[in-house]
């Protein structure tokens, strides 16, 4: 029987002093508060079961008494094999069936097991006609096995009991005579972290392995052994939080690891494990766990990884993990050291007088989640539907002003511009928007609409987010733009009923109306005074009815009257009714005609300057209008067009967005088109529209000179739109640039970019030379802002144009911007098309500086998919072309290009010769990105030719220029070759740290080639560290990443890298990269596989095959100059020469090591791959 909480304190008391340790040491082993052990040990204890007496007993260990508590005659343990304690002593419980029989009583510790429950358990579908009389067997014998735990005075012992609804077994102990029982009493963790801590790790040290792993199936699968199970999962992941919390992830790894394998698809337990490996070092490790799992949900179920996996995956791949925690040091959640996240704040202005709509505020108020919770009613999506001009924005923007203070994690708002001229936005240009303002770097954007969407709803998982999609076409435009987090809430307006989001994604849908009168009557109120409202509340009733009482039209009418306080509001109600206009305003569904009224008012209230510019804004293609566009378009000096257009948006017929940048209304930018074509003549306005695109085109081009100086710009072509490229624009009332660098270029292009963008359009539709223009000056810009705007549209639009036009220089520009946009998602097969007709059609057209650019990107295409013939010759017919165009050594990009492919073709030396070119070419020339590859590859090449010291010079000014640049790309560029300079010199760790930073940036650009290359970079060095399983899971993911991208060089690599991960090295997989080589211009790799081959042979003890196989690589290697796989094929060709003894092997081990050493590598060391 339990001891009393005196006879509890006398123990702990004894066991302390026994153990020489303080209360206070005692207290922390225990993660209890000092108080507690001083209650204790005071006679005070709660219970002698209670946590954390129990938790005492897990640190102190028992005495020479048992413990505090007397030991229950009776222990039977279950998590794990069953295991039976009687009297103190260890008892086998039996044969099978009397065990089972026992092990299910376990389950049900003082609950009755039915009959019928324990036959079928034992005997399944199958009973024997005995069943019963076997049963009372089993029992009889149990309890004799038990009889000295039996509990004198109580029926058959008090121990196994017959009822009335079954067989019952108390193990007495107050219940705690089982592991399960002291594991579920553990399992109910106090609210301190701290003791939760603790007492979680109490919990998990009772686990010896499965629930009953030594029963039958049925036993181990019973509900209450999975309700056990899942309860451990709990405890579990709340320790390890909370170990990952304190910075002691290493403590939870052993139980992680083991969880793990016996769950291998909760990704609950494997996001722990992830982030436990990653913050103990283990960054690779972790990286291949979330892969493995990533493709079991896929193989196994049919599902991507969740959001706590993905969450997980990017804390690694961003090493966003707490410290490890320093000796004896104790760090709660709370307190644990992380990365501040970015909290966007994208609300535009609330509107000023908001009026009314008390019900659609109450019914979004009680969409509000609760705290902890998630969104009331679950879907935390809400659609605002109704006519265009109803308040939908107005009604989403207060709303969300009034409850931002509910999510703390940011505010997001986009304009889908779902019913605008220009069109609506895609769902991958707010995607990248959402992005950015989340803190995703631009250049870390991802490659594609459904990675954009991933990392998008991983950032969004964890925060308590409002988003706002304003303005919406559709639900499918809508969708990709659900977080999907529980903590977040989504507001989207639309005139379209989104009935689809409604049935399929659990939307709310309030719909918006026109404002009640009394609303109507209350908006007048605050707008234009009360006095002079109430002094004729007919008239204002009247004036309300007439604007149909849709709040837009309502301000605007107000914003007349205010203009004229001397005309009374009959006389305002009056005109609206002149003119059928009453009819007009109140027509259902047709809000282009509902304010036409209004807003004619509107406008010729303004002063003729005013209704000019207001005209002349609707030949500004886009979303917004930026002030100096506006000057341009209408001919005024800045100063000028900012008075204009602070009187438009004082008359509501602007919003400033934010400063400096107007937008419109839709219906407002509809009548403003429609009064430019009825007010200004043709002639004006091709004049205006013409002002625009010369400005626009000297602009753009000017931003790409500055970031893209080698960039040919397309030749004058007579028209009078070409820009002359001087910065002056096309008149003397036009503002100067104020763009004087390249970050200045940046920002002026990513704010204008959306406007740029319609702009080609507009200018396509028009078949103005414009389209063409503008979409070329930006080809450069597209590389960077892969999914900013739809870079295919916008060269098809152009591409059409200019064949209206029969322009052939201006139809090869805009394939190959077709090209790049194929490029962009990963297409190189779909890109040649597009790239020979850039190089046909700049034939034809006499453009020499577009052959040059065609030959070069038909080169790097080929290079891409393994025709490095092809590739050089394009290269050096592009380079003559350079040549003739006055510049004698050639152009850097081609050079750059040229050196590259001569490389992987094995032609070392000429490989050198380019890239040497390259770097003495003319700065005005080239970009600070091609310099950052051309000292990389540089170094690269250098390396391969034997010359270490000025590859490491090479490699280190590629670096620094990328860290002085912030180029993520470039850097896993250069940091890609490094890993494999500093594996061979035998820097393993800087290696390691190298080739991982590679993988992680190169994953975030999305590239699947590069993303292949940076995983064989990591397996060789992973396997020079030894750890050839991590290894083997590069090389795989490395082969599964080039097949899905056609790059037959990088499977042969992935599968020289898998096979040199075998223990004896698979000649299959060589033979295999063999043929693959062989089918491509790779030379380099051919070798490579031969001296594999050649190595394998020599393993597998075909001597003589070995050494014909190294001559015939050492020849190839000597061909092309590589001098380590010199070294490394001449160590292999002694070794094998001397298996046969048919020859001295000393020559070549001695140009062997020589080799090594000049090349700074230990001449013990082997690649190892």
């Amino acid at each position: 029987m339990a001891r009393t909480p005196e006879q509890v304190g006398i123990w702990l008391r004894g066991r302390r002093t026994k153990l020489g340790l303080s209360q206070s040491q005692i207290a922390e082993l225990a993660g209890v508060s000092t108080r507690s052990i001083r209650e204790i040990e005071h006679g005070r204890a709660r219970s002698a079961h209670s946590p954390t007496v129990l938790r005492l007993i897990g640190v102190l260990g028992p005495d020479a008494e048992g413990g505090p508590v007397d030991g229950p005659s009776l222990r039977l343990d279950i998590l794990g094999p069953l295991t039976l304690h009687v009297a103190g002593r260890r008892t086998q419980p039996g044969a099978t069936k009397q065990s089972s029989l026992l092990a299910l009583l376990a389950l049900h510790p003082g609950t009755p097991v039915s009959l019928e429950e324990i036959v079928d358990i034992l005997w399944e579908d199958h009973p024997p006609a005995s069943s019963l009389n076997m049963i009372h067997t089993y029992v009889t014998r149990l309890r004799r096995l038990l009889a000295p735990a039996a509990r004198p005075g109580e029926p058959s012992g008090g121990v196994l009991l017959r009822t009335r609804a079954g067989y019952l077994l108390d193990p007495g102990g107050d219940g705690h005579g089982s592991d399960a029982a002291r594991f579920t009493t553990l399992a109910s963790l106090p609210e301190d972290a701290n003791e939760a801590y603790a007492q979680a790790e109490s919990a998990l040290r009772l686990w010896r392995g499965a629930v009953l792993q030594d029963m039958p199936s049925r036993l181990r699968e019973h509900p209450s052994a999975v309700t056990l199970t899942r309860l451990r999962l709990t405890v579990l992941q709340a320790y390890a939080d909370s170990a990952l919390a304190r910075g002691t992830s290493d403590h939870a790894l052993h139980e992680l690891r083991r969880t793990a394998d016996l769950e291998p698809l909760h990704e609950g337990v494997h996001a722990r494990l992830m982030l436990a490996l990653a913050a103990s070092g283990e960054q690779a490790a972790a990286l291949s766990l979330y892969t493995a799992l990533r493709d079991r949900l896929d193989d196994q179920l049919g599902v991507r990884p969740g959001p706590e996996l993905t969450d997980a995956h990017l804390r690694v791949l961003r090493r966003d993990l707490p410290r490890p925690a320093t000796a004896r040091t104790t760090v709660s959640p709370a307190s644990a050291p992380s990365t501040p996240p970015v909290v966007p704040a994208l609300l535009p202005y609330d509107a000023a007088f908001f009026t009314g709509r008390a019900d659609h505020l109450a019914r979004l108020d009680a969409l509000l989640p609760a705290a902890g919770e998630g969104p009331a009613g679950g879907s935390g999506v809400c659609a605002l539907t109704g006519a265009g001009g109803a308040g939908k924005t107005a009604l989403a923007v207060h709303w969300a002003h009034r409850v931002r203070d509910r999510f703390p994690d940011g505010q997001l708002f986009v304009d889908l511009r779902g019913h605008s001229p220009e069109g609506p936005v895609r769902p991958v240009e707010a995607l990248a928007r959402f992005l950015l303002a989340l803190g995703v770097a631009a250049e870390a954007l991802p490659g594609t609409p459904e990675t954009a969407a991933d990392l998008y709803r991983t950032l969004a998982a964890k925060r308590r987010l409002l988003v706002v999609l304003d303005n919406a076409v559709d639900a499918e435009q809508v969708r990709p733009l659900l977080p999907g987090g529980p903590g977040c809430l989504v507001l989207v307006t639309s005139r379209d009923r989104l009935a689809g989001l409604a049935a399929r994604d659990g939307a709310r849908r309030i719909g918006v109306d026109v404002l009640s009168p009394q609303e109507s009557r209350l908006l007048l109120h605050r707008t234009l005074g009360a006095e002079r409202v109430d002094a004729d509340p007919r008239a204002a009733a009247d004036l309300a009815h007439a604007c149909g009482h849709l709040p837009l039209a309502l301000r605007i009418a107000a914003a007349n009257l205010d203009h004229s306080p001397w005309r009374t509001l009959e006389e305002h109600a009056a005109e609206l009714r002149d003119g059928d206009r009453l009819s007009a305003l109140s027509v259902t569904g047709d809000a282009t005609t509902a304010v036409r009224g209004a807003f004619d008012l509107s406008y010729h209230a303004l002063d003729a300057p005013a209704r000019r510019m207001f005209r002349l804004l609707a030949l500004v293609p886009g979303p917004e209008t930026g002030l100096d566009a506006a000057a341009v378009v209408a001919g005024l000096a800045p100063a000028e067009a900012a008075a204009l257009l602070e009187r438009l948006t004082a008359a509501h017929m602007l919003r400033e967005h934010r400063a400096g940048r107007y937008r419109r209304h839709d219906l407002v930018a509809l009548y403003a088109a429609e009064r430019l074509r009825l007010e200004e003549t043709a002639a004006d306005r091709r004049a205006a529209s013409e002002a625009l695109y010369s400005w626009l085109l000297t602009a753009t081009g000017h931003c790409a000179r500055l970031l893209y100086p080698g960039q040919p710009p397309l030749p004058p072509t007579g028209t009078g739109t070409d820009g002359d490229g001087d910065g002056e624009g096309p008149g003397d009332t036009v503002p100067p640039l104020r763009i004087p660098d390249a970050a200045a270029a940046i920002r002026w292009l990513d704010d204008e970019l959306p406007n740029l963008a319609a702009a080609v359009q507009q200018a396509a539709a028009e078949r103005h030379p414009a389209s063409w223009r503008l979409a070329d000056a930006l080809r450069g810009h597209s590389w960077t802002r892969k999914t900013a705007v739809d870079w295919a549209a916008l060269g098809r639009a152009a591409l059409d144009a200019a064949r209206a036009a029969d322009e052939p220089v201006a139809q090869a520009a805009m394939h190959n911007l077709l090209g790049a946009a194929e490029l962009h998602q990963s297409l190189p097969y779909a890109a040649i098309p597009h790239f020979e007709q850039t190089l046909a059609l700049s034939e034809t057209g006499g453009w020499p500086e577009g052959t040059a650019v065609a030959l070069t990107n038909l080169a790097s295409v080929n290079w891409l998919v393994g025709r490095l013939t092809h590739a050089a010759e394009y290269l050096e017919r592009a380079t003559e072309i350079d040549r003739r165009n006055g510049m004698p050594d050639g152009h850097p990009v081609v050079l750059l290009t040229l050196g590259i492919t001569l490389r992987d073709l094995g032609r070392l030396t000429e490989s050198l010769d380019r890239l040497l070119g390259a770097e003495r070419a003319p700065r005005d020339l080239g970009s600070l990105h091609n310099g950052i590859l051309t000292h990389a590859n540089l170094g690269r090449t250098l390396y391969l030719l034997g010359d270490p010291a000025r590859a490491t010079h090479h490699l280190a000014t590629a670096l620094t220029m990328v860290r002085e640049s912030g180029e993520q790309g470039s850097e896993a560029y250069v940091l890609r070759f490094q890993s494999s300079l500093h594996r061979d010199n035998g820097d393993l760790t800087t290696a390691l740290d190298m080739a991982t930073t590679a993988t992680r940036l190169f994953d975030q650009d999305g590239e699947e080639y590069y993303r292949a290359d940076a995983r064989i970079a990591l397996g060789s060095v992973l396997l020079a560290l030894g750890r050839p399983g991590e290894a083997d899971v590069a090389y795989r993911e490395a082969l599964k990443l080039a097949e899905e991208r056609g790059a037959d060089e990088l499977r042969a690599r992935a599968l020289l890298g898998l096979a040199a991960a075998t223990g004896l090295p698979d000649r299959e997989q060589i033979s295999r990269a063999l043929d693959i080589a062989r089918g491509t211009d790779h030379l380099l790799v051919e070798a490579e596989a031969l001296t594999a081959l050649a190595g394998a042979e020599l393993r597998h003890g075909e001597a003589a095959t070995a050494v014909a196989r190294a001559r015939e690589a050492l020849a190839v290697h000597r061909s092309t100059g590589h001098r380590k796989a010199q070294a490394d094929t001449l160590d292999i060709l002694g070794r094998a020469v001397d298996a046969t003894g048919e020859e001295d092997p000393a020559p070549y081990r001695t140009e062997a090591v020589e080799i090594f050493r000049s090349l700074g590598i230990p001449h013990g060391d082997r690649d190892p791959r």
